[in-house]
């Protein structure tokens, strides 16, 4: 009789809490027809149960959207290159890579690699469409270079700096890996790091690099790199392969692109002048291992040492010598040759004037020396 009476109660509950919900309804459907309606969510929130209660899981927006409204701005670029050998022989081959759209008039941003040593550059538009374009300029330390496309009124990813990029963001790669038909390829992935630097070519060392775990294959070089709202954050330039070090461990999802900052820097330059001016000290330079410093008695640990200079070049003028350690330049502190390349790509001008601070060792006692330096234009190479 208990349990007989426990289920009336129970049907009594259930029914009474079915009626309520279809009021409710009633009245969400008899509501004031000029209510504002709530917004779309740009994502969608799916409920997953838990012994701890309710996870909502975030899904990732739909990059299909931001891929077509970029896509119309992202070319394919094959350059036609002619050598010859040390016999006067000439062989003709390829390049290729992609590009971007960065201004109206028709002017792209490529890697240098891509066009370097090109007699003849193609560009393919989205819609299938090939022009040849002009050379405006190219830079090798930077390994970027900017096209002229004829004619205006071209879809354009402005240069532009859109807040500060993150370890953990989401990245949008698309390019013309392996030059595969049927148009450009698209990946995800996130910025592994920021601030990264590698050997581009013997002489050529890339800074400010950003990583990325989005796969980056041949052919992407000089394409967009972009966030999930469409803007461009970088441009996809190398990735490593093969083993790491030791020859042990393969790596993988380890590509860099050039980012934005350096990127609008050097383009700006190569279109106003056909090259860039990279501030100059006329040195050669290596890292200060602080293990070897504390061998040797030094009191320092961080530093470059000047291993030597140029003949009349901007430090020699300065008096600096062989084996001064430069350990601060315009009241920054140099820890090593990445910090101080890094300042006088983005920081220094050609013809500035600076103090510097050296640590020079002469016959076994070190002493600080303050020198004044004034900087040089890089020689074009």
């Amino acid at each position: 009789m208990i349990v007989g009476k426990m289920r009336r109660i129970i049907n009594l509950r259930s029914s009474s809490v079915v009626m309520m919900l279809v009021l409710v309804a009633a009245m969400s459907c008899s509501s004031d027809s000029t209510a504002i309606p709530e917004p779309a969510p740009t994502a969608t929130q799916s409920t997953v149960g838990n012994e701890g209660g309710a996870l909502n899981m975030l899904q990732l927006p739909n990059i299909a959207d931001t891929v077509e409204r970029v896509r119309p701005a992202v070319v394919s670029i094959v350059a036609r290159i002619v050598r010859q050998d040390r016999f006067g022989r000439q062989s003709v081959g390829f390049g290729s890579g992609t590009g971007v759209i960065f201004d109206e008039s028709g002017l792209v941003l490529t890697n240098n690699h891509v066009i370097e040593g090109g007699v003849e550059v193609t560009v393919t538009q989205d819609d299938g469409t090939q022009v040849m374009a002009e050379v405006i300029g190219a830079d090798r330390l930077s390994d970027l270079a900017v096209l002229r496309l004829p004619g205006d009124y071209y879809p354009a990813l402005p240069l532009r700096e859109n807040g500060a990029l993150r370890a953990g963001d989401w990245v949008i790669a698309i390019g013309n890996a392996l030059a595969l038909p049927g148009g450009p390829t698209v990946t995800v992935g996130v910025v592994s790091a920021l601030g990264r630097s590698i050997d581009a070519s013997p002489g050529i060392t890339l800074y400010d690099l950003i990583q990325t775990d989005t796969s980056i294959n041949p052919g992407n070089s000089g394409g967009p790199l972009i966030d999930l709202n469409g803007n461009l954050v970088g441009i996809n330039t190398a990735v490593l392969r093969g083993a790491g070090q030791g020859g042990g461990v393969a790596l993988e999802g380890i590509g860099f692109a050039i980012d934005i900052e350096t990127a609008q820097q050097v383009a700006e330059q190569l279109v106003e002048l056909g090259h860039v001016r990279w501030a100059w000290m006329g040195v050669f330079l290596a890292d200060l291992v602080p293990e070897v410093a504390a061998q040797v008695g030094l009191p320092i640990r961080e530093g470059v040492i000047i291993q030597n200079t140029v003949v009349d070049g901007p430090s020699d003028q300065a008096g600096m010598e062989p084996g001064d350690i430069l350990v601060n330049i315009g009241g920054q502190d140099i820890p090593t040759v990445s910090d101080l390349t890094r300042l006088l790509k983005q920081e220094f001008n050609p013809g500035q004037e600076l103090e510097v601070e050296v640590f020079r060792v002469v016959d076994g006692d070190g002493s600080r020396e303050m020198l004044t330096l004034t900087l040089g234009e890089r020689p074009q190479q």
